[in-house]
């Protein structure tokens, strides 16, 4: 492969839209993250009971904190390179509103509902969504993840998943 053909290939991996909505999600991300870390995160997490414990908040703001990082690399990528053609502005935009509605739904239903109810629900529709229809690999995911995630969280952690 050639210079030529990933400037070419970078172009187009974005599908549809390109350049533009790479940097819109980057900014997006960005924000995001940035409002995670300053208020979401200290806001909804407790210190750490001793010295020697993991504080509640390190995992939350380790992610939020890797998010802000890849995003702005994404935008340090894309904002130099010229606008690809292509559109479907409109319906990046809907499949955008969806994921955010999904994800305000599952945050809410995890305080509300548990972390074991709702996360072999999560991981079904994410690998149904996502094309896979492997029907054994589905029900041992959905059920051996949570189980495993919950018994880690405690033993690990002392952190009792809600």
């Amino acid at each position: 492969m050639t210079d030529a053909d990933d400037a070419a290939e970078d172009a187009n991996d974005a599908g549809a839209g390109g350049r533009g909505v790479d940097i819109a999600a980057g900014l997006c991300l960005a924000a995001l993250s940035v409002f995670a870390l300053v208020w979401l995160i200290p806001t909804h997490t407790q210190p750490a009971d001793s010295q020697f414990d993991v504080a509640p908040g390190f995992f939350p703001n380790l992610a939020a904190g890797a998010v802000l990082l890849l995003s702005g690399l994404l935008l340090l990528r894309r904002w130099g390179q010229a606008p690809s053609g292509g559109g479907g502005g409109f319906r990046i935009v809907l499949e955008l509103a969806v994921w955010c509605a999904l994800g305000v739904a599952v945050m809410l239903a995890l305080s509300h509902i548990g972390f074991l109810v709702m996360a072999p629900v999560v991981i079904a529709g994410a690998m149904l969504f996502s094309g896979n229809r492997n029907w054994w690999l589905i029900a041992a995911m959905t059920i051996i993840f949570p189980l495993v995630v919950k018994w880690a969280a405690w033993f690990i952690f002392t952190v009792d998943l809600p």
